[in-house]
Formats: C-alpha cells, structure tokens, sequence
C-alpha cells in the first residue's frame, strides 16, 4: 500500500484526482492518497505554484508494509521533481476544477441484487491465505448468469489490508462496514475444521461493531477493478456481469460461454500464496459447461 502526497519541503503541495482504475471521475482535490497495488490514478499536478528552484518529493507516509500495522520496510521517498523554469507559453490548459470529464453512472441495486461472500482465510500463520478455505485449483464455486448485476462482500479479519483485483468486469465500492474480525475469525476456522456444514456456517452480520461507512473519497462514483480490503472490514463492491462482444474484422472474437476470470489479492506473494479464485460466468439457462481455464494476466489488467 501507498500513502503517497507531494511536499515542498516547507507545504504539502495539492492534487487534483480526474481518473481512477478504469476510467475519468469528477476531477477531486486531494493532498494525499492511499491506494494499493494494481490500484491506477490519473491525476493533475499544478508545479507553476511553488518558487523556481524548489524541489518536489512524491513521498510515501504512514503506510508500512504490511499496511497497516506491518514491521515491513518504509519507502519514504518516491520520486523528485525539481522545478527550474517557468512554462515557455501561456498556459492554455483548463483548470482541473472545471473539466468536464465523462459521467460515471451509479450501478443499480435493488433489495434483490444477489450477493455473495468471500472470507479471507488463513488457518494458521504458517498456512496458504485463501478465500473462503478454498485452494486455488479447486473448482470454480461461483457461476453467475451472464448480464447479471451482483453485490460481492470482501470479508476480511486479518490485521493486513489487501488490494483485492476482479478480472474482466469495472465495479463501483459501495461501502464498509467494522466487524470483530478476531472473534468472527475464531468461529470461522471452527466451521472450517468441522466440515464447513452450509446449516451451520457463521454469519458475519453477528460480529458487526458499527454501521456501514462510505467509499474512501477517491472511490466515490469511480470506476474500479482493484479494491482496498480494509483489515476488520467487509468490503462491498457492485458489479455487472457482461462479457466482450465480437470484435470487428477479428474472426472468433468474443466470448463463448462457460468463461472463467479470477479474481485475486494483488500483494504478489499473497496471490503465489492461494489467495485467489476462479469464478465463471454461465449463460440465461445457468449451463456451467466444463470450463476449467483460470486465465491470469500476471499483472494489474482486468481483461
């Protein structure tokens, strides 16, 4: 994880915030940002405001890893930009407050929006991390109708935050919500050890310690496919299920279903440690077909 803002060595110079993982948002002034890895920023940077001769740091602070309580190494010093001569021109560009950048249409929910859980699991200190005690190469538990619209929550007791990353699809966070993540965790792993009977399996709303909270600023009406999994939070991201169409002049382009994407923590040795899934999307008749192709990309895309 990194904290990251850009400091003058005397102020902490402004940002504006126009664009998130996939795609424009409302331009947001911000002077610091906490973002994950495969997380993605575009944002706009105004250096005509500080003296010639300054010396810029993108710093990172307050963000160790492992986030948020590691003993991990401290990054502190990013990048340097040094500001040494005024613009040539005029400056013709327009102001970051009044851009007009494309609208993000809010997903729609209803009281029937589907939603499915996945519990960060880790049975010992010494074991794989895993969602929903399941190893990677099991089978895919997961099949959604293709077009569908689902609400998926992120459960995660661990003392560690994990940028979590959906293949294929853009979703929208929706909120977060505390939860004892010692006490739920305890009872999880007892349900685990005990055959994991569906009739008994521990419901996370038993252990909430406070309501639900909105999105972090940055990802509010952003277009996301990598979430922070806050430790002690159940993560709720929205999403809808479509596949890509043929592309033109590409002969067999498209998707044929059965199709099977991943979705996985983005901390390298996390994702090497199990903590990923397959899930596929089936077709308005449910047919899961016998498609057993986990597709990784290995890095921060989503398709």
């Amino acid at each position: 994880m990194w904290r990251l803002r850009f400091n003058t060595g005397t102020k902490t110079l402004p940002f504006w915030l126009i664009g998130t993982d996939d795609g424009y948002r409302s331009p947001l002034q911000l002077e610091s940002m906490l973002f994950g890895s495969a997380e993605r920023i575009d944002l706009i940077v105004d250096f005509s405001r500080v003296p010639l001769g300054t010396n810029v740091t993108l710093e990172n602070f307050d963000a160790p890893v492992y986030f948020p309580n590691g003993n991990g190494a401290e990054i502190p010093e990013v990048m340097q930009f040094r500001v040494t001569e005024k613009n040539s021109d005029a400056d013709r560009t327009t102001p970051p407050a009044t851009l007009a950048l494309p609208p993000v249409t809010r997903i729609r929910q209803t009281p029937e929006t589907p939603r499915r859980q996945f519990v960060v699991y880790q049975r010992t200190a010494d074991d794989p991390l895993q969602f929903n005690a399941l190893p990677f190469m099991a089978p895919s538990a997961d099949f959604i109708e293709v077009g569908s619209t689902e609400i998926w929550e992120y459960i995660n007791p661990q003392p560690v935050a994990h940028p979590v990353h959906v293949h294929l699809v853009n979703f929208q966070v929706l909120e977060r919500q505390p939860f004892d993540g010692p006490a739920f965790q305890k009872v999880y792993k007892q349900w685990v050890d005990n055959g994991k009977d569906p009739a008994d399996q521990p419901k996370v709303a038993d252990y909430f310690t406070g309501p639900p909270t909105p999105p972090d600023p940055d990802e509010e009406m952003a277009l996301k496919d990598t979430v922070r999994a806050y430790q002690g939070m159940v993560t709720r991201i929205i999403q809808r299920f479509d596949v890509p169409g043929t592309i033109a002049s590409i002969p067999h382009s498209g998707t044929e279903l059965p199709a099977t994407y991943i979705h996985h923590c983005h901390i390298l040795e996390h994702e090497c440690d199990d903590l990923m899934r397959p899930w596929t999307i089936v077709d308005h008749d449910g047919n899961h077909g016998h498609d057993g192709n986990h597709g990784h990309d290995g890095g921060g895309g989503s398709r």
